[in-house]
């Protein structure tokens, strides 16, 4: 699903380093989920991609987040692989702008 930068952004934390979410497409796996984040660097606009095997639940918030009508809401995603630990959560932003050439 691609991402509404404007409206409902996306943002992933990958062990420390910050990215904005472009893309994500998941697939079921038994009781997880296999999801595919296609990413922009903030600072330098640079593309790249991350991939981890998550709750189901981390999906269902994603999809209910990029598909409903709470503009002004940011979805956080953090991945800790040294701990394997995924958390999430929205948080309210006000003003938030992408840099140029990211959205």
């Amino acid at each position: 699903m691609t991402v509404n930068a404007e409206e409902r952004p996306v943002l992933l934390s990958l062990d420390g380093r910050g990215f904005y979410v472009i893309h994500y497409s998941a697939i079921p796996e038994n009781e997880f989920t296999r999801i595919r984040f296609d990413l922009a660097d903030p600072n330098t606009g640079e593309g790249g991609s991350a991939e981890a095997v998550v709750d189901p639940r981390l999906v269902e918030a994603l999809n209910s987040h990029s598909q409903g009508y709470d503009k002004g809401r940011a979805f956080l995603i953090w991945i800790d692989t040294l701990n394997n630990e995924v958390r999430w959560q929205l948080r309210k932003i006000d003003g938030f702008k992408f840099p140029p050439g990211v959205s």
